[in-house]
């Protein structure tokens, strides 16, 4: 059982690659495509124009007055930070096809529930311009680290990487159940972690 320090406290974004672009395309593959292009580095997205501005959120941090878009926030991070992790495992020949059959597994199952948080989310910061926002757009506008190495601390990555296909199919990462309020957002003591929840308190949303 593998535990990481946390990853979302206070934690900037670096603005660094996820890793390798075969790495990250092969991962996005098993995303929906509301996220998919949020997850390629800007240099092969699409680029900002005078005709589209740059997306720039009417809010920024963690919504602590409003129970219902902090929730969401909290399980985008632990999203996000299970993607990082699931990408940079991807790297490594002897955990790549367990954590991607993990990773499809949990995905295929949970894929409605991330395109409803990013749904609520892109709503909650972009306004008018939802439509518009990305993965990387919702991860700016929380401050999210775009590295899963910040969090490993003395942690290798390949025992992160171990424990990850054991560590998905936990309460933590049912993002269903715990969007809908049955089950607790709170891990148990014994519940396996590869990466660490989004926080419970930050800075009250501007």
């Amino acid at each position: 059982m593998i535990f990481v320090r946390g990853l979302f406290v206070g934690a900037p974004s670096t603005h660094s690659s996820l890793g390798s672009l075969g790495t990250l395309l092969a991962l996005c593959a098993l995303l929906p495509g509301t996220v998919q292009a949020a997850d390629v580095p800007p240099a092969v997205g699409p680029a900002t124009t005078a005709e589209t501005p740059e997306l720039k959120p009417a809010r920024k941090g963690y919504a602590v007055d409003q129970p219902r878009i902090l929730l969401r926030q909290r399980l985008f991070g632990r999203a996000h930070g299970l993607t990082l992790l699931a990408a940079a495992c991807l790297d490594l020949p002897a955990y790549s096809k367990p954590v991607q059959d993990a990773y499809a597994t949990w995905h295929a199952k949970q894929g409605g529930t991330i395109e409803t948080i990013v749904h609520d989310l892109a709503d909650y910061y972009f306004g008018p311009r939802a439509s518009e926002a990305q993965w990387s757009d919702l991860s700016r506008a929380l401050n999210l680290p775009d590295s899963i190495q910040p969090a490993l601390g003395e942690v290798t990555l390949h025992a992160a990487c171990a424990s990850l296909p054991e560590a998905i199919p936990r309460q933590r990462y049912a993002l269903d159940k715990l969007l809908a309020g049955s089950a607790d957002a709170e891990p148990a003591a014994n519940d396996a972690v590869a990466v660490p929840p989004a926080p419970t308190f930050q800075k009250p949303a501007e």
